[in-house]
């Protein structure tokens, strides 16, 4: 029997009750993003570098304290403000390549609150849920700060 790679896309929406410049300066600023990057509630980001440009590169480090983090890495593909990010994205940990998916994060400005919608696309992107969730809800306790 011959596998068939099939390409999938997870999509989560989420509103916020922030301005669209706080959720995109959340997505967008180094500083802001090593704050609530992480896929769980026991979790804290390692280290974090984002050149947040067209072409640009980032790396992040994350999981339990005390633990080896797992290390997302990936390049910026493109870059509306306040609108639009797209980034190709990989996962390993302790070296072992876990998958990889292209990631679009859509603001919608609904006036003092934000509408997000995160798209992930690739073989992997039905498993991406398990990191995108509580990342999520941790990009909402970021933003109630």
């Amino acid at each position: 029997m011959q596998r068939t790679n099939l390409e999938c896309t997870l999509i989560l929406k989420r509103i916020y009750d922030a301005p669209i410049d706080a959720v995109w300066s959340a997505w967008t600023d180094p500083e802001n993003l090593r704050r609530w990057y992480v896929a769980g509630a026991d979790h804290i980001v390692h280290f974090c570098k984002a050149d947040v440009r067209v072409g640009g590169s980032y790396r992040v480090g994350f999981g339990p304290k005390g633990k080896t983090p797992y290390v997302e890495a990936g390049r910026y593909l493109e870059i509306v403000p306040k609108t639009r990010l797209v980034f190709e994205e990989s996962v390993s940990f302790e070296g072992k390549q876990l998958g990889g998916t292209v990631t679009t994060v859509e603001l919608r400005d609904l006036g003092g609150r934000t509408e997000l919608i995160l798209s992930s696309t690739g073989e992997e992107a039905w498993r991406s849920g398990e990191g995108w969730t509580p990342c999520l809800e941790s990009l909402a306790a970021f933003l109630q700060r």
